[in-house]
């Protein structure tokens, strides 16, 4: 998908998502419509059907994970950080996020609490637990979310590429220790510890650092999209991502009651959020995410 100069856009760990304004946009609706873009998935959401596909979204009812709370962080972070239009268009788009905020965190609140820990940190913790030291490679959004969950059960040693992401990561969780991505040993106090792939880096590139290494890895966590495409070699036992999403089956299925509720809940959101007098300059048909 090309970038649209008079849209949004949010990006999550899963999917890309463009507010676009349907008139403004008709050439570029009509192309994805016809199947002539590239991407082989590509998904149109109108009116109605857009609003209910981005509280479900937000509310992690689409992800691996049911109900993570990282995509519900990326929406709040999408919020602070968007400059919306100074236009009828832009007023609209802000109002929209924030009645989107307001119904999501209801809907959070009423049917996806307490069903457990569901998180990618919760996952990694699960399967590190005992061991003394745990390496991180990667700074960014993945290993923020990861830390908290970490911190306080083992020590965690953070290998950072760009130095500014890694210096305002330490600012925020100061137990941890940073230590610069490169080719070679960076030595350390345990000869034992796991190892969590947290960035989008080359298999080949991973083994060749950690065979440099002097820890002995136990265990490897590759939560890399493409770790079932590129996947990493090493001695110890490597989890991948897909691997750790087929262990949730079982318990998706346990939430099924807790989704099903939240997904009825949208529902009726829906519906009182298109019974509401408002001024829509552009109407429900023209929002399209």
């Amino acid at each position: 998908m090309p970038a649209v100069l008079n849209g949004l856009e949010m990006q999550t760990c899963l999917r890309r998502i463009l507010f676009l304004n349907a008139h403004d946009n008709r050439d570029l609706i009509e192309t994805v419509e016809s199947h002539n873009l590239i991407p082989p998935t590509v998904e149109i959401f109108r009116g109605q059907q857009a609003y209910a596909f981005l509280l479900e979204v937000i509310c992690g009812l689409n992800s691996p994970i049911v109900g993570e709370t990282a995509v519900m962080g990326q929406f709040k972070e999408f919020l602070l950080n968007t400059k919306f239009p100074k236009t009828s268009w832009g007023n609209f788009l802000r109002q929209l996020a924030t009645n989107l905020m307001i119904d999501a965190k209801r809907v959070r609140h009423d049917h996806l609490q307490g069903i457990g820990s569901q998180s990618y940190g919760s996952l990694v913790r699960q399967h590190v637990k005992g061991l003394p030291t745990v390496a991180v490679l990667g700074s960014g959004k993945l290993a923020r979310e990861i830390l908290p969950w970490l911190i306080g059960k083992t020590k965690v040693r953070v290998f950072y590429r760009s130095w500014q992401r890694a210096k305002d990561l330490l600012q925020e969780y100061p137990e941890i220790e940073l230590v610069q991505y490169i080719d070679g040993d960076t030595g350390w106090e345990q000869a034992e510890a796991g190892l969590v792939i947290a960035a989008p880096l080359k298999a080949v590139d991973v083994a060749r650092w950690s065979r440099m290494q002097s820890a002995s890895f136990t265990k490897c966590l590759d939560l890399r999209g493409e770790a079932a495409t590129d996947p990493i070699m090493l001695r110890t036992p490597v989890i991948k991502l897909n691997e750790l999403f087929e262990a949730l089956r079982t318990e998706r299925e346990r939430l099924a009651g807790h989704v099903e509720a939240a997904r009825a809940e949208i529902t009726q959101l829906v519906r009182r959020q298109s019974q509401q007098a408002q001024f829509r300059p552009f109407g429900w048909e023209d929002l399209c995410a």
